[in-house]
């Protein structure tokens, strides 16, 4: 093998990357003129008061938080000098856009007033990476070019960014610009390319772009403050600036006024002086007067009501709980406001108006202010100066109801920023839920006063009764803001006001008697406008007595208003007032509770102003209800009793209560005005019971539980009706039972009915009290089926179980109806008319009627036995207390006793309580003891509250001297007792309807000697007793063998499906579906399994441990069974070994003891049995009780099973098997 050497050849050096030291460092300083104040503020300023970016300045130690920050401050007065440092305004823009070599930056100038402008270049980054790795500088050239009045362009700086920074660096070029008419254009130029490659850093961006105009200005009535530092302290940006001043503007306060102390020294001349104050009041006054950044161009002094803000002013500064605990206290309403931006001189106004809960409005030539504040009662409205005597209320829609209210305000500890105050009214969001409400508390520097807010907010939206009436020219003298006191009769319940009749003295007589009481307030409207209350001392029908005489001479007609401590005059602040120009003014207002400015200003708990006596619309329900009981013996029987007991309910005048047990019906208690009730001889059970109050207007409260209670009482329940059946009645069904023995405290049988057989939708029937044992439904048709079932309810409401539905059915059998209508018609005044035998007029008639009645027209023809008349009677009569009138004709003809005649008679009487009329009319023919008549007569009667009307038509035939009634018709219909019964009649032997058809009479249905025969009849629900068939009866559908059914004369009828329920007797059958079958009897098996049972014990000495299981077959058949039990098994499992000494097993049927053939299956613990057996029982064996019995004999420990095995029944000698 031959050797192969080698050597490494000489290698260059390496080179370790080298970066450059950034050479561009800039250093910016930010100079910040801000304007503080418009007008000179009070008191000055330090560098704890000067935040930047939420940081003081400095501290109250001395110590600095910033290096090399200087500040100067001017307060705003007109003489202040112009702050060094600050030679120019500018005005600096942010622009942050990047310079790129295809983009110039071009910016129009077009304010002519500017002297120069200044840009600022940014640079993020500045080098450039080359190819062995070092980092070095990199150049940037640009170019400034201007344009002036749309000139060309002159380039003004050439320049470029030369050298290496990793850091931000900034440069800035001041352009001075030259005069101008229109103004000048301003491009920046990059001249060197944009790279677009990661190992070169040369983005170049115009930060910003600040406009100067040179000029060293003082800014009079401008509060300044001039800001510089080095910008690198703040990342090159510029910091938040914020100042709390000491003091606010100087505005104009009364001259008695120490804003410092809030205090107000003797009477005030209104005259002012200028002074600092957060005073909401003066704030508003002095923006209404201020004509620099106010109204006063518009609004001079006189103009606005000065007199109420001094009012309001001094509500204001009032001290309240500062909400922090203990005895601190505030002033309650503050202004510390900055605004910022010009609004709406009346916006403005109005949210400085809603810092002390104020409104402004316009009248009387001036601007007035009223704030919701307390204030006394300046004028009194009653039904009696109310036009129309009703006022109108209303109210804000339930869906406006707030229960949470989120009150925005600036938190002055936080450096100024917004803070929310959440207020909530636990008793409003337990009714309406929560309801949030946003509100901006403008002026607001305290959680304690936005919490205030808050409150009266709430306050303020959950009580928001309006009331809105028209009165005569006295409703010009209140004006908004004022308290009126309203008395209305229909709200308050009784009257509460009126006019004066007279005054003597301290004695004044009222328009009428009231309810006024010593002690009661008196309040009347003096001459002067207002209203003066007195307190009455004494009370003579309509003199009244006060205790001092009012500081006014009373007038007569003066409205007078009593307010007393159950029934408070309502109070209202006047909101609007509207001139009709009918001389009458509309007032609304809204409502006033003076404890309300308690509540909001320490949570005090506020007490309602009964405005009313009349009961409430919404009812509180009763409190405390308790279920108790007790046992008392009566008789020498123990009875225990069931005890309610509740609280009395506000308002209530009486309590409805129910009860039950064991979640069952509830059961009414007797209505009461106890506070509880009692329940003897209760059953024992789980009791509920429940309350509710009701008030004089019947309003009743929600239901009070009381919590379920456990008793003992009676066991079980009361015994149920017994032999509870039903029978049919002609249209009507009867129910009967009877009483189990220990009913005798039933109180009633409950009985309902339904439709159908399975019981669904019952209704009450009837309540039938104790001890009536019987119940008729009438009023049904023939035929009707209702079932029913009844229970018994005992005198404490406890129910028995009801009975099994009952069939009953109303009478169908028509001989047994028909009697029954029959009598029931024959009985009426319409059944008699029908019946009714006709009477001949005779001669002695004719003769006695013209004796006494006035006969106005007769004539007679007289021949021998020949005689012909006719005769005509009218008269009337008329009185105070009855008029009648008649009208009677007769014509008749007779010769040898052969007459014939007509009459008739047309009449109508009334009276004060009755009205009838009747046209009768009758002709007759009579031959001998031979004759016919027919009468006609019309008859209508009406008395208080029963009546009739009817008309008839009778046939009396006379035949060898005996009278027929042989045909008659009548048709009537009366009232009785509200109840309307009609009635349409028809008496002869023969009765047909007939058809006009093909030119002759067809019968359609004829009636014969007591049968109907029609041809053709369509029945919707028919029900028959007995019914023959001459050929078949059939379904409209019937097609044999797929539709319908049909059953013939000879007995094989068809059923294209059916449902049987009863019983069906046949010797053969097929079926050549499938067959379902609950329980089938006969030559047929059934089975059944016995449940498993199991058993341990523990014995010291040996002792017969016994199971068993048992089953019942209910058996029956008519011929022998056999019994069959092939798979018995059981086990016993010892504890130890030879713990099992023995078992067996024994099965008992109906008392007769059988064992069966057993395999044991033993170990040394346990031991296995296999039974079988087999029993035939006799036939007819009925409910035969089969026991499975299993027996140890063992000591200590063992457990013994009966395993779940089959019992087969099957017929004896089954015919389904043939010996061979």
């Amino acid at each position: 093998m031959e050797t192969i050497y080698g050597a490494k050849g000489g290698g260059g050096g390496g080179h370790t990357p080298v970066e450059a030291k950034d050479n561009l460092l800039s250093e910016s300083t930010a100079k910040i003129l801000l304007a503080i104040s418009e007008g000179e503020i009070a008191g000055g300023l330090d560098d704890t008061r000067i935040f930047l970016d939420g940081t003081p300045i400095g501290n109250a130690d001395g110590t600095k938080n910033f290096e090399g920050v200087t500040w100067e401050f001017r307060p705003g007065s007109e003489q202040q000098e112009y702050i060094k440092g600050i030679p120019s305004v500018d005005n600096d823009i942010a622009v942050g856009m990047e310079l790129k070599d295809d983009q110039p930056y071009i910016r129009t100038i077009n304010n002519t007033q500017l002297s120069a402008i200044r840009l600022r270049f940014s640079v993020p980054q500045l080098m450039r990476q080359h190819d062995n790795g070092d980092t070095t500088g990199y150049r940037i050239e640009y170019a400034i070019d201007l344009s002036t009045d749309g000139a060309g362009y002159h380039e003004l700086v050439k320049s470029a960014f030369d050298g290496k920074t990793t850091s931000e660096y900034q440069r800035t070029h001041r352009v001075d610009l030259p005069s101008a008419t229109t103004g000048w254009q301003l491009r920046v130029r990059r001249l060197t390319k944009n790279q677009n490659t990661a190992r070169i850093a040369d983005k170049v961006s115009i930060a910003a772009v600040t406009e100067v105009i040179d000029a060293k200005l003082r800014y009079p009535n401008t509060a300044l403050l001039f800001v510089t530092f080095n910008a690198r302290q703040f990342n090159n940006r510029i910091p938040k600036i914020s100042v709390r001043p000491t003091g606010g503007l100087f505005i104009k306060v009364p001259t008695n006024y120490d804003p410092v102390n809030r205090t107000y020294a003797g009477v005030w001349d209104g005259t002012f002086k200028l002074a600092a104050t957060n005073n909401p009041a003066w704030v508003f006054y002095d923006l209404v007067l201020n004509n620099r950044y106010g109204c006063g161009d518009r609004i001079k002094a006189h103009q606005i009501e000065k007199w109420d803000l001094y009012k309001i002013a001094q509500y204001c500064d009032e001290l309240v709980p500062d909400g922090r605990g203990g005895d601190g206290k505030e002033p309650r309403f503050l202004c510390d406001v900055y605004i910022q931006s010009q609004e709406a001189a009346y916006t403005v106004l109005r949210d400085v108006a809603a810092i002390f809960r104020g409104m402004t409005f316009w009248a009387d030539n001036k601007v007035n202010a009223i704030a919701d504040m307390p204030a006394p009662i300046f004028r009194t409205f009653t039904n009696a100066n109310i036009v129309g005597g009703k006022p109108s209320y209303s109210g804000g829609s339930i869906q406006n109801r707030y229960t949470q209210a989120l009150i925005s305000f600036t938190d002055t500890d936080n450096h100024s920023k917004d803070d929310i105050e959440a207020v909530a009214d636990l008793k409003l969001q337990h009714r309406y839920g929560v309801r949030k409400t946003e509100l901006s508390a403008i002026g607001c520097t305290r959680r304690s006063e936005a919490n205030r807010r808050g409150r009266w907010a709430l306050l303020t939206n959950a009580n928001d009764r309006m009331i809105t009436f028209a009165t005569g020219l006295e409703g010009a003298i209140p004006s908004p803001g004022h308290i009126i006191a309203v008395a209305d009769s229909n709200l308050a319940g009784r009257d509460t006001g009126g006019r004066i009749s007279a005054v003597n003295g301290r004695n004044i007589t009222l328009d009428r008697e009231t309810s006024l009481k010593a002690g009661d307030r008196l309040i009347i409207n003096l001459p002067d406008g207002k209203s003066e209350a007195r307190t009455v001392t004494a009370v003579n029908k309509k003199v009244v007595t006060v205790s001092v005489g009012y500081s006014q001479t009373l007038q007569k007609d003066a409205v007078w208003v009593v307010d007393s401590n159950d029934l408070a005059v309502q109070l209202y602040r006047v909101i609007n007032i509207t001139d009709n120009g009918d001389n009458t003014y509309t007032i609304s207002g809204a409502i006033h509770n003076p404890d309300n400015y308690e509540h909001i200003d320490s949570g005090a708990r506020i007490d309602e102003r009964p405005i009313t006596v009349i009961p409430p619309s919404v009812q509180l329900a009763p409190k405390n209800v308790k279920i108790s009981s007790y046992s008392r013996v009566d008789q020498g029987m123990a009875f225990t009793t069931l005890s309610v007991s509740w609280d009395a309910a506000e308002s209530a005048i009486a309590y409805e209560a129910q009860w039950r047990r064991d979640n069952g019906n509830w059961v009414n208690a007797p209505r009461t005005s106890s506070l509880g009730f009692d329940v003897d001889g209760i059953y024992s059970g789980r009791y509920q019971v429940r309350v509710r109050a009701i008030n004089a207007s019947e309003i009743s409260s929600v239901w009070a539980n009381a919590p379920e209670t456990t008793l003992t009482g009676k066991v079980g329940n009361p015994p149920k009706p017994v032999n509870f059946n039903a029978s049919p009645l002609v249209f009507g069904i009867k129910l009967d039972w009877g009483f189990d023995k220990n009913t005798g405290d039933t109180l009633k049988t409950e009985i309902q009915y339904c439709k159908n057989h399975d019981g669904n939708d019952p209704l009450l029937l009837a309540d039938v009290p104790y001890p009536s044992h019987s119940h008729e439904l009438a009023g049904l048709a023939a035929g009707v089926t209702f079932y029913f079932r009844a229970r018994l309810v005992d005198k404490s409401g406890n129910e028995s179980e009801w009975t099994s539905w009952v069939r009953g059915e109303s009478e169908f059998d028509v001989n047994t109806i028909l009697p029954d209508l029959n009598e029931h018609f024959m009985s009426t005044d319409a059944g008699k008319q029908l019946s009714q035998e006709l009477d001949w007029l005779n001669e002695s008639v004719l003769v006695n009627s013209a004796a006494i009645k006035e006969v106005k027209k007769e004539v007679t023809v007289n021949h021998e036995q020949a005689q012909s008349q006719l005769k005509t009677l009218e008269r009337g009569f008329a009185d105070e207390r009855k008029s009648w009138a008649e009208k009677y004709a007769q014509v008749t003809a007779s010769i040898n006793g052969v007459n014939a005649g007509v009459v008739r008679l047309d009449k109508a009487v009334t009276n004060l309580d009755r009205s009838f009329s009747e046209s009768q009319k009758q002709v007759q023919a009579k031959l001998d003891n031979q004759g016919a008549l027919i009468n006609s007569k019309m008859q209508a009667e009406f008395k208080q509250n029963a009546g009739y009307a009817m008309h008839s038509t009778n046939i009396t035939i006379m035949v060898d001297g005996k009278k027929y009634n042989a045909a008659s018709m009548m048709v009537s219909a009366e009232v009785k007792g509200g109840q309307i019964e009609s009635f349409i009649g028809f008496n002869a032997n023969n009765f047909a309807f007939f058809n006009p058809t093909r030119g002759r009479m067809e019968p359609l249905m004829f009636m014969k000697n007591g049968q109907i025969f029609m041809r053709e009849s369509f029945i919707a629900d028919a029900s028959i007793s007995n019914a023959k068939i001459g050929n078949v009866i059939q379904s409209n559908n019937f097609v044999s063998g797929k539709s319908g059914w049909q059953i013939n004369k000879n007995g094989t009828p068809e059923f294209n499906d059916g449902i049987f329920r009863g019983k069906i007797y046949a010797r053969d059958g097929e079926f050549r579906g499938t067959v379902y079958v609950d329980k089938l009897v006969g030559d047929n098996a059934t089975a059944t399994i016995y449940k498993e049972v199991s058993k341990s014990e523990i014995h010291g000495k040996r002792y017969d441990q016994i199971i068993e299981t048992s089953v019942i077959y209910k058996g029956g058949m008519p011929y022998e069974v056999d019994l069959l039990m092939p798979t018995m098994q059981f086990t016993s499992e010892g504890s130890v070994p030879g713990a099992i000494h023995s078992t067996r097993v024994e099965v008992i049927i109906n008392g007769i003891k059988y064992s069966p053939q057993t395999t044991v299956i033993a170990t040394e613990k346990d031991r296995r049995l296999i039974c079988s057996l087999y029993v035939t029982l006799k036939a007819a064996v009925k409910d035969a009780k089969v026991t499975i019995r299993y027996i140890t004999y063992h000591k200590n420990g063992c457990k013994t099973t009966i395993h779940p095995a089959m019992i087969i029944v099957c017929k004896h000698n089954s015919s389904s098997f043939m010996p061979i």
